[in-house]
């Protein structure tokens, strides 16, 4: 791995930092939801999904300022986070799932998430790394073929 771009390992890093912050987001929610009421559940629900949608829109809007796609998938990461906690409670009181496996799912999908872009980031830095060390492109380099100019052979 030292012979990896720092980009890359960087992208690791922090995808792998992601998957556990989002899992602790879901074990923190599983953990409140067994301890309180029905209703002041509501209001934590309502509290994270405000906090979550928050952070998402001031992330677009830095990524607008920055004209950045990558802050704008991270923005969606966080708004798809929103959308899930605030639907959490009427998909489970709906489909009579479970509210803690219901979180349980979520947060392995996240982390499973996080786990695919951090070994597509670790493919990418393989990749790049091999086509540096390769001498194949100098090889294979097209040279501009020299042009002569047509000579009239004289007649002996």
């Amino acid at each position: 791995m030292k012979d990896m771009d720092e980009k890359y390992l960087k992208q690791i890093y922090f995808n792998i930092l992601k998957a556990i912050i989002f899992v602790a987001y879901f074990l923190i929610l599983n953990i409140v939801y067994q301890n309180i009421s029905e209703e002041v559940m509501e209001k934590v629900i309502q509290y994270f999904t405000m906090i979550t949608l928050f952070i998402s829109i001031c992330i677009f809007e830095v990524a607008y300022k920055k004209d950045d796609g990558f802050l704008v998938i991270k923005g969606i990461e966080i708004l798809i986070l929103s959308i899930f906690t605030l639907t959490a409670k009427h998909i489970t009181n709906r489909y009579n799932f479970n509210f803690n496996s219901y979180l349980l799912v979520g947060a392995y999908t996240y982390a499973i998430y996080y786990v695919l872009k951090g070994i597509i980031a670790y493919t990418k830095g393989k990749k790049e790394e091999a086509k540096k060390f390769s001498d194949i492109r100098e090889i294979v380099k097209k040279e501009q073929p020299v042009k002569r100019e047509a000579v009239k052979r004289r007649k002996r």
